[in-house]
């Protein structure tokens, strides 16, 4: 007997939105696996009409969604049963106090009526609610009614949550610990977390996969180790002393090095090294006189990859004299 496999938890297949004339969600296809997966983009880049076509909110021009396997236009019972949801727009209900408002959530999705308080109160305790959540919702801080909202959203104990703009005004301290909620449930509860977010720090922090949504259509997806290697394979090294000297060395060695600038201050750049090549790099660090900080594979910061997803997607939109005057092509009027 063959094991069964277990359904991706979202996929998406050429969906396109539409309000109006405007297309908002242009022929998107992605998927969403296990882990931490981060959706990126400026505002007004379609994230969360992506987010409602993945819940079924909104009405598809064309395309299909599914989640762990189910359509949530013609399942959308089964699809709420097994995604929570944190939406960016404020969503309590005035007049409940916090406990009540995810006991509400618990027995909404079925539970009865004594094991929806005990959950309730479970879930506030791990998100560390104290005190506050006896006081009316409308009364409570950012910080204190964005962990009522995420306990309303894992009540019911989901295999999946999705998150948009979750650290939205919470001050560093909060976001630090939301952030660290988000990883516990991934990494130690197995849940599959989608997080839609314009703060790439947060994705850097936490984000197994990133998924680039600009002007309505994916422009990236993978790793961030993926997404952030150069496209020439290439190691970095940082350290104290004759860096000049050392890169020389290297050079005459068989290992190609410069001396550059980095964010940091200076560094010397190689090609990568192979793994009998390794003894190399510190044995000529030790004959020039320098101390190694730290040695590794080079990579992109994620801002500059997703900057320049963004700057080709608008050369893709504009109209073709203006890609020319932006590329230098026409000189612009003076």
């Amino acid at each position: 007997m063959t094991a069964s496999v277990a359904p991706i938890p979202v996929q998406l297949t050429d969906v396109v939105k539409r309000y109006g004339r405007r297309t908002v969600l242009d022929g998107v296809s992605l998927e969403v696996t296990p882990g931490i997966t981060g959706l990126v983009g400026p505002n007004g880049a379609g994230k969360s009409t992506l987010v409602r076509s993945i819940l079924g909110l909104v009405r598809l021009a064309e395309g299909k969604a599914r989640v762990f396997g189910h359509d949530p236009y013609r399942r959308p019972r089964r699809v709420r049963e097994l995604v929570g949801v944190v939406p960016e727009d404020e969503c309590s209900v005035p007049g409940l106090s916090g406990v009540e408002m995810v006991r509400y959530a618990a027995r909404l999705s079925g539970l009865p009526a004594t094991e929806a308080l005990r959950r309730a109160h479970e879930v506030l305790d791990w998100c560390d609610a104290g005190q506050e959540r006896y006081r009316p919702v409308e009364t409570l801080s950012v910080g204190t009614r964005q962990k009522v909202s995420f306990a309303a959203a894992i009540v019911h104990d989901p295999p999946m949550v999705i998150l948009d703009e979750p650290t939205n005004g919470l001050d560093p301290i909060e976001r630090r610990a939301m952030l660290g909620r988000l990883t516990t449930l991934a990494r130690s509860h197995g849940k599959t977390i989608f997080v839609s977010t314009h703060v790439l720090p947060d994705v850097q922090a936490i984000c197994d996969r990133v998924i680039v949504l600009a002007r309505g259509r994916v422009r990236l997806a993978g790793t961030i180790a993926e997404l952030t290697r150069p496209p020439v394979p290439e190691h970095h090294l940082t350290g104290t002393g004759p860096l000049d000297r050392l890169a020389a060395d290297l050079s005459t060695r068989g290992l190609p090095a410069t001396v550059r600038v980095g964010e940091t201050g200076p560094l010397i750049a190689l090609a990568s090294p192979q793994p009998d090549q390794l003894g190399l790099v510190w044995s000529a660090a030790s004959s020039v006189g320098v101390a190694i900080r730290s040695f590794g594979p080079a990579c992109r910061p994620l801002e500059q990859v997703f900057i320049e997803s963004l700057r080709q997607a608008a050369q893709e939109t504009a109209a073709p004299d203006q890609v020319l005057i932006e590329s230098g092509g026409i000189n612009a009027p003076a």
